[in-house]
């Protein structure tokens, strides 16, 4: 019998060599899922640390240190996390002996003396060299020119004394300068977020651990975990051993602090959806190969039908004849396992080097071995399925040379249940699956195509053969030929179910990345909101505002921006409208409205604020009334040109009309706003005050603030309530009137605030009546003054605000929110270092481009990648498909359409309606896939997730732009092609035999 099964097998090797291919083409197919996802889950464990911020990277713990030591360092492990320990302590530095500063003194500084793991090798020394031996330091260089030292000079260090009266002199220590180092980078996690470290406040000096420990005084001992991708690879360990350590630091009296959470659940969010989407973006191409090995078994059945035909005439049993056809197909099945397996090894490394971020290896795993088992389980029942037909069909049918068209029967079987699988993915789809959330609902296109083709592959043939009969009675035969080869043909019913699969999952795969490429350009504009962005040190926002426009006067540039803290679920952020317009990105998605008009809509009015200039002033106050024993006084806050802020006050105000002067040197250069006004009332009984406000004189005796200015000026004050009432106020004749009587403690404070009332938004999504600000304790109403379907930054959720405006409105003495420095495109080399010398200090920088290119390395990225991938390997299925048809068509036993050459039909006609007959056959199962894709997009558009972390300020749009077009004409080429070779394939042994 063994030889017998090795005598078919070589009778018929080519059917068996199709067989084997096409079988390792499914086993490398399932072994791909899941080889790519663990690869693509390295790779993205890597972009998304990459990606984090500082805070996010580093589990930071710090206590005191004992001063007289004793204590050796705890380093606790962690499995892929990197331990960095380090000390430091405050210090004051004496410069060299002898050297004095511009007023006399000894030159010295304020800094912090430290040591940590590996710090040479992350120090850029621009001079000298680092700090290795004992009494040795390396100082900033911008430290080093204050203290006018060079390498080789001794500075004295010393712990500055905490005012403790039994606390003994402590002695300095002399150390070696021996170089400098050029400022550290804020975005490093190896300084761990730490301003001791990167100096943000005062420079640091590093020194070796023994150096640190020899100065006397209190010090800070620093233990840093800093993750790496590697220990991301069991989520459960990572957890466990992090607990473990986190213990460790507590017993030890260390206080921890990260942020390392959120990047553990962004990275498990995005090995979810890789696991969601992956895998069961193989099972297309896996049931590809099932179907055209289907169609090569059943056409291989189908020129063997005499000597099954013969086999069962002659009494073979049964048995023995499923046995022999069974085995013929199984044998070169399940020699196709290994070399299957190996080539989705070889192509998944292949991809993931090509196109991984990072190139991460691919490592074999038990689940790509259970799908290839899978997969060649699929076969042998595919190869089972093609046979049952020709193995149930009566001897005399068997016989037969010319074929009898059977309908309904197992075919219409497997059309009901897979239409029925449709439905029910569908339904899965619209009412049950969650947006983004892949799953089953990633069968869908696959579903809808299947039973489309199978609908529409039964119904063709109708039309066809009509249109054939027409043709032919009409005389043309190479039309009527065509249409009859294409509704009787040999496995065409089943090439149309392949090609409409292909085309559906082909257009629905292409049209996902199409669509997320684009949602990916838009949110990385409209969330950067320029092409880059500055995040500087936190100032006040007049400051920001007078230092961004000192480095950029043109106002081209660079423009200044900030969050507003509000009390609502609307995020504001606040711009320098005169600038917006030529710095912001303006993409399509944000509408019709122009930047300018924007701006224009922010800012309707300009404002005029109360200014002075004067170095002092004389401010003349009439106190009419006041409670007895009750004592009163005035303060005045102003805010400098440069945003600098001072208080001035009249600590005592006399009854009657006065004039008190005041030291207002912030005003002495340049003009100076007047930014708030306070009455100071102190009392033991009733708050009782009747005062005015008026002119403001320099010593001249020059008028630089009216009280009619005071008078005609918009004051806004506290949000008052029953239990904390505020003043009132009013024009009076020698200035601004303010009065209280009350029992209750009042707030008496004023703001100036020149800004328009209500506040003007330009918004994207609803709007609260008024928003809450400093606090809640400021009720700002407002108004909207445009509409955007997205704004910058905030997306569908959002709104803008004029930056000037909303400091006046809702600023108060704090430092703004999120301070940032937005540059265009075109701006200047030079700007960076320009604001830097205007007095910000640049903590970092991201930019458009860097923000779309994380995007595109992200898990969704990744993902749509493989299933792009795989449709584009279900064309060359179909092709493969195309031509085993026409290998099967050289051995049929009726001779085909060369059995009318004998009726007098050319050979040019026939070779024409052959080729036709394959054109017709791949357009039809084109239109057809991509009717099946319309449909899928229609239905499974929000199966696939867009963006990594779910967030849904910026929609997707609804439709893939003109270029998705483009691979499918060349698909659609590519089959054409195929065509034509096989149609010289399938005519090959007719030409020789006629």
């Amino acid at each position: 019998m063994t030889a017998l099964l090795w005598a078919m097998v070589r009778a018929r090797r080519g059917l068996a060599v199709i067989t084997l291919l096409l079988t390792a083409l499914a086993a490398a197919a399932a072994a791909a899922g899941p080889l790519y996802q663990d690869a693509a889950a390295e790779s993205l464990r890597g972009v998304e640390v990459a990606a984090a911020s500082v805070d996010e990277r580093v589990v930071t713990a710090q206590t005191s240190d004992d001063p007289r030591g004793g204590d050796q360092p705890l380093r606790p492990y962690v499995p892929g996390m990197i331990t960095l320990s380090g000390t430091s302590a405050q210090v004051v530095v004496t410069g060299a002996q002898g050297e004095k500063n511009a007023e006399g003194e000894e030159k010295a500084q304020n800094m912090f003396l430290a040591t940590r793991t590996g710090i040479c090798e992350h120090l850029v020394i621009v001079r000298g060299r680092c700090a290795t031996g004992e009494r040795e330091v390396v100082l900033r260089e911008d430290a080093g020119r204050d203290l006018a030292v060079a390498p080789g000079q001794d500075l004295a260090f010393q712990t500055p004394p905490t005012g403790s009266r039994d606390e003994e002199e402590r002695s300095p220590v002399r150390l070696t300068v021996v170089g400098f180092y050029a400022p550290v980078r804020f975005d490093d996690p190896y300084w761990g977020d730490r301003e001791i470290l990167t100096g943000l406040d005062q420079p640091a000096a590093f020194a070796t651990e023994r150096t640190v420990a020899a100065v006397e005084g209190s010090r800070m001992r620093m233990v840093d975990l800093l993750v790496t991708p590697a220990a991301f690879d069991d989520m459960d360990r990572l957890r466990d051993d992090l607990g473990d350590a986190e213990s460790e630091l507590d017993a030890g009296g260390f206080g921890v602090d990260s942020e390392l959470s959120k990047l553990i659940a962004r990275i498990k969010d995005g090995e979810s959806q890789l696991a969601s989407s992956l895998l069961l973006a193989a099972v297309p191409l896996v049931m590809l190969c099932w179907l055209v090995l289907f169609i090569a078994v059943a056409g291989g059945v189908e020129q063997r039908r005499g000597e099954l035909g013969l086999t069962a005439l002659r009494g073979v049993p049964a048995r023995t004849r499923w046995w022999l056809a069974t085995a013929e197909t199984s044998v070169p099945v399940l020699l196709a396992v290994i070399p299957g397996y190996l080539l989705g090894y070889a192509a998944t490394a292949l991809l993931a080097t090509v196109a991984l971020p990072g190139s991460p290896p691919v490592y074999l795993n038990p689940a790509s071995a259970l799908y290839t088992a899978v997969a060649v389980l699929g076969a042998l029942l595919a190869g089972l399925l093609a046979q049952v037909r020709a193995l149930t069909t009566p001897v005399l049918g068997l016989l037969r040379r010319a074929r009898v068209r059977r309908r309904g029967g197992l075919v219409g079987g497997v059309e009901a249940m897979v239409g029925a699988l449709a439905l029910v993915a569908g339904y899965q789809v619209a009412a049950g699956g969650d947006t983004g959330s892949g799953g089953i609902g990633l069968l869908a296109p696959l579903c809808i195509a299947l039973g489309l083709g199978l609908v529409a592959a039964r119904a063709i043939g109708v039309p066809a053969e009509r249109l054939g009969k027409r043709a032919l009675r009409r005389g043309r035969l190479r039309t009527g030929l065509a249409a009859l080869t294409l509704a009787r043909g040999g496995g065409t019913h089943w090439v149309v179910v392949l090609l409409t699969v292909v085309f559906g999952l082909l257009g629905f795969a292409l049209s996902a990345r199409d669509v997320a490429a684009q949602a990916w350009h838009e949110r990385a504009e409209v969330q950067v909101g320029a092409a880059r962005v500055l995040q500087v040190e936190a100032l006040p926002a007049a400051s920001l505002l007078h230092a961004v426009r000192a480095a950029d006067p043109s106002g081209r540039y660079a423009m200044a921006a900030m969050r507003v803290n509000v009390n609502s679920e609307t995020k504001l952020l606040a711009v320098d409208s005169s600038r917006f317009a030529a710095v912001a990105l303006w993409p399509d998605a944000y509408g019709a409205t122009p930047p300018a008009e924007v701006a224009r809509q922010l800012r309707p009015t300009e404002v005029t604020p109360l200014s002075l200039t004067a170095a002092e002033v004389e401010i003349t106050v009439t106190l009419d009334r006041l409670e007895p024993g009750a004592k009163a006084g005035l303060t005045l806050r102003l805010v400098g040109t440069g945003g600098a802020q001072s208080t001035v006050r009249v600590d005592k105000l006399l009854p009657g009309t006065h004039a008190y002067r005041i030291a207002t040197p912030t005003c002495a250069a340049d003009a100076c706003q007047l930014r708030h006004l306070m009455v100071d009332l102190f009392t033991p009984k009733r708050y009782l005050v009747d005062l005015t406000v008026g002119d403001l004189r320099d010593p001249t005796g020059k008028t630089v603030l009216a009280g009619a200015e005071l008078a005609g000026h918009h004051w806004r004050l506290p949000q008052t309530s029953a239990a904390r009432p505020v003043p009132e106020m009013a024009p009076a004749a020698g200035g601004l009137r303010v009065w209280v009587d009350s029992v209750l403690t009042p707030d008496m404070r004023a703001a100036a605030d020149p800004a328009p009332d209500p506040l003007p938004l330009v918004a994207a999504g609803d709007l609260p009546p008024e928003l809450l600000g400093a606090g809640g304790t400021v009720r700002v109403p407002i108004v909207r003054a445009g509409t955007l379907p997205l704004v910058p930054r905030n997306g569908s959720h959002g709104a803008l605000v004029d930056l000037q405006y909303a400091d006046l409105r809702v600023g108060g003495e704090s430092d703004a929110q999120e301070p940032e420095v937005w540059l265009s495109a075109d701006a200047p080399a030079d700007l960076v270092r320009r604001l830097e010398a205007s007095g910000l200090k640049v903590l970092g920088e991201r930019d458009a481009a860097g923000q779309l290119h994380l995007y595109e390395e992200q898990a969704p990225a990744l993902a749509m990648l493989f299933l792009a991938a795989a449709a584009l390997v279900g064309v060359l299925f179909a092709a493969g498909g195309l031509l085993v048809t026409a290998v099967l068509e050289r051995g049929r036993t009726d001779g085909g359409l060369a059995t009318l050459r004998a009726q007098g039909v050319s050979e040019r006609v026939l070779r024409s309606a052959d080729l036709g007959g394959r054109f017709a056959l791949v357009l039809a199962g084109t239109v057809i896939g991509l009717l099946a894709a319309v449909l899928s997009w229609a239905l499974a558009r929000g199966v696939l997730p867009v963006f990594g972390d779910g967030g849904t300020a910026v929609p997707p749009p609804d439709l893939p732009g003109p270029l998705v077009a483009a691979p499918i004409a060349a698909a659609l080429l590519v089959l054409l092609t195929t065509c034509l070779l096989a149609t010289k394939v399938a005519r090959g042994s007719e030409g020789a035999t006629s």
